[in-house]
């Protein structure tokens, strides 16, 4: 097979047998490709044109672009490629109505929207100046995706459209009892919170990490949750992703009740005046909260997107330290001293959405414990690779002793960020020639909701640096810790 095999042929038979067939194509190159197929030889044409040679190049990209938007639209709603090529195949030129098929659908987990972060209440009244808002408190827990279906039966999704039913069992268990009179179908977006019973208080996302993936039986639940319930998007058959916030809120108070302890409303207030706001964001820290969520009250739901009508207000902008960033760890240095057996530092890096590349962002080497660095070097052992992958961006001077394979996401912490010419994140986007990297980086926890993919992206690492009260250039070592 292999002596007949031709140009890269040889190559991915190979692959198939190492079982490494993976190129680095993301997402977005498949949505791409995708859409030019499409548009390249229609479905609905039977004559089978090129499409390139009779559109004229610019007309052929520009409808190349508007089948892409199309088909982004519907796998924020729908993340099933099998169905969106089943459409286009029939719909082709038509890709306009793709979004009359491929939609929220209950039982098909959807892509949760996300907040943009901002620091400081004066912040958010300058940006929702003449605009009726609302605060919502920001629960430090695992983001939930419930699903119930008209035949009673109940589906968890994690942020990752991942299943979580094996994880919560007694949530599955105990939701009918929540459920208003009425509700048929519907679908909600939650936060699952470790919640201690007995004093009634939020417990740290440390505790609930310590609750089983799988296979848990509810008489060996140690860690109780609590789900706090922010949106619905799905009620009785009828889609509300369209329908402004009121109204959402409206339909997700009708369609539940609160059982104290274990299923309940977050907290929520309407005002614009700056003292009473302040004083909710330290009440929201004192309930062993991470801040306050900013919504527009009359925003719809935009799956998949970082959008400024959602803006999050965390305790770490009120100390003046910024956003915590979900970083990927692509290397590793071995450890000397102490830290011998164990990989003693790491490099880490940012995911560019445009180039699908993982760009280096920091050398971090604090805020581990002993046995937190000895459980993440026996987890990554298994990931080392001989050569970086094509898609890694960093600078010569940070090669580390080990590669690995992207497949974890640490949240790290930094006092600020700073132009460098070593490490390449978001490279091009505030300085024509250089990166931005993290002074004193330091490790918080295991992102185990988060892939690669959706790490933080090289446009939020520029937002993030534009945003820094003061900006100045860092010539020095990048890579402090």
């Amino acid at each position: 097979l292999l002596q007949d095999a031709s140009n890269d042929e040889a190559k991915y038979i190979t692959r198939f047998l190492q079982k490494t067939l993976k190129t680095g194509a993301a997402e977005k190159t498949v949505i791409t490709a995708l859409a030019r197929a499409i548009v390249y030889t229609p479905p609905n044409r039977p004559d089978k044109l090129n499409m390139k040679k009779t559109l004229g190049e610019d007309k052929f990209f520009e409808r190349c672009n508007e089948v892409e938007h199309s088909i982004k639209q519907a796998i924020c709603e729908c993340p099933d490629y099998e169905e969106i090529i089943r459409r286009l195949m029939v719909l082709g030129d038509n890709h306009e109505d793709l979004k009359k098929y491929c939609h929220i659908a209950v039982g098909t987990p959807l892509k949760p929207m996300l907040a943009k972060p901002t620091k400081g209440v004066h912040i958010v009244l300058q940006r929702f100046e003449g605009i009726e808002f609302t605060c919502e408190y920001k629960y430090d827990g695992e983001r939930a995706q419930i699903h119930l279906l008209p035949d009673g039966s109940v589906k968890i999704f994690s942020r990752n459209q991942e299943d979580n039913m094996p994880k919560f069992p007694d949530v599955i268990r105990s939701l009918p009892k929540y459920l208003a009179a009425g509700t048929k179908s519907v679908v909600i977006d939650a936060e699952a919170v470790a919640f201690c019973r007995e004093t009634n208080k939020i417990l740290p996302f440390q505790i609930l990490s310590t609750r089983g993936r799988k296979n848990i039986d509810e008489k060996d639940i140690k860690v109780n949750v609590a789900i706090y319930a922010f949106d619905c998007l799905f009620l009785n058959g009828v889609n509300l992703l369209q329908e402004p916030l009121t109204k959402r809120r409206e339909a997700l108070y009708g369609a539940f009740k609160e059982t104290p302890g274990e299923f309940m409303f977050v907290t929520a207030k309407i005002s614009r005046d700056v003292d009473e706001l302040q004083v909710f964001l330290e009440d929201s820290i004192a309930e062993n909260t991470e801040g306050l969520i900013v919504k527009t009250m009359d925003a719809t739901y935009e799956p998949s997107k970082r959008s400024l009508n959602w803006l999050k207000l965390k305790k770490d902008y009120m100390e003046g330290c910024g956003d915590s960033l979900d970083l990927v760890p692509i290397g590793a240095f071995h450890g000397r001293g102490k830290r011998t057996g164990v990989y003693g530092a790491y490099l880490l890096a940012c995911y560019d959405e445009n180039t699908e590349e993982l760009q280096s962002i920091c050398k971090i080497g604090t805020g581990f414990s002993d046995a937190e660095l000895a459980s993440l070097s026996e987890a990554l052992r298994p990931t080392a690779i001989d050569q970086p992958r094509s898609y890694f961006k960093f600078g010569e001077s940070v090669r580390p002793d080990v590669w690995f394979d992207p497949k974890f996401v640490w949240e790290v912490k930094a006092a600020d960020l700073s132009v460098s010419p070593t490490h390449q994140a978001a490279h091009g986007l505030v300085d024509p020639n250089k990166g931005i990297a993290l002074r004193f980086p330091r490790f918080l926890r295991v992102r185990e909701d988060k892939t690669p993919e959706t790490a933080t992206s090289a446009e939020q690492v520029a937002d993030f640096y534009n945003a820094q009260a003061t900006k100045q250039e860092f010539n020095g070592e990048d890579d402090e810790f």
